[in-house]
């Protein structure tokens, strides 16, 4: 019988790639928008020319466009790639990112390109039923969760409390304004911190 391996389930973006400057960039190039980072969510903050908010309503269709021009744009976040590739000897790793299902087969292509060459699933909305399925799926010996927004680490608080959750905001120009998440276990903004802590839990 094959013994179990742990599992990591990373996010993509602001975890493995840097979102928030190409998405400036394809704001202002293709539309002539601006992104002020004045509050936590991302919707409400895209600005047109005379400083209006896009709603809410408009901002999924930016951000479908966004990944169909602009993905290869992302560039990778600093150490990602070594330490999931360290990790990769002795566990499971799998990407599960809010992405469109459509998007998800260039996103593994991506990845695959800057050395991440992990399987990619696309989400929408909370990250806990999609993570329980992966759990059931892997049947792992532990099970550790990375992901940059608060209400995922609720939404697997509350859907598979005993898996390790690590809050990581790895791009500097949203850590001022995204809280660490009360339901994380810990948080830490560079790949070296973060892969030391994971490695103290495999070891434990």
């Amino acid at each position: 019988m094959v013994k179990a391996r742990p599992l990591i389930v990373s996010d993509c973006d602001g975890v493995l790639l840097h979102f928030i400057a190409p998405f400036i960039d394809y704001l202002r190039d293709i539309h002539g928008y601006s992104l002020k980072m004045e509050s936590f969510a991302l919707t409400g903050n895209v600005r047109r020319p005379d400083g209006s908010a896009v709603e809410g309503h408009e901002f999924p269709p930016l951000l479908d466009g966004f990944f169909t021009t602009h993905m290869p744009q992302q560039t990778p976040i600093p150490g990602a790639a070594d330490a999931l590739q360290h990790l990769a000897r002795s566990c499971d790793v799998v990407v599960l990112t809010n992405i469109a299902d459509h998007h998800a087969e260039r996103r593994t292509a991506e990845l695959q390109r800057m050395g991440m060459p992990y399987p990619v699933i696309g989400n929408q909305g909370g990250k806990g039923p999609p993570l329980k399925k992966l759990l059931d799926e892997f049947q792992p010996s532990e099970a550790i969760f990375i992901d940059d927004l608060p209400p995922n680490h609720t939404s697997v608080k509350t859907h598979v409390p005993h898996v390790h959750r690590l809050h990581m905001v790895a791009e500097h120009e949203v850590r001022h304004i995204i809280p660490q998440s009360p339901d994380a276990h810990a948080r830490h903004d560079d790949w070296p911190a973060m892969l030391s802590h994971i490695e103290t839990i495999l070891k434990g």
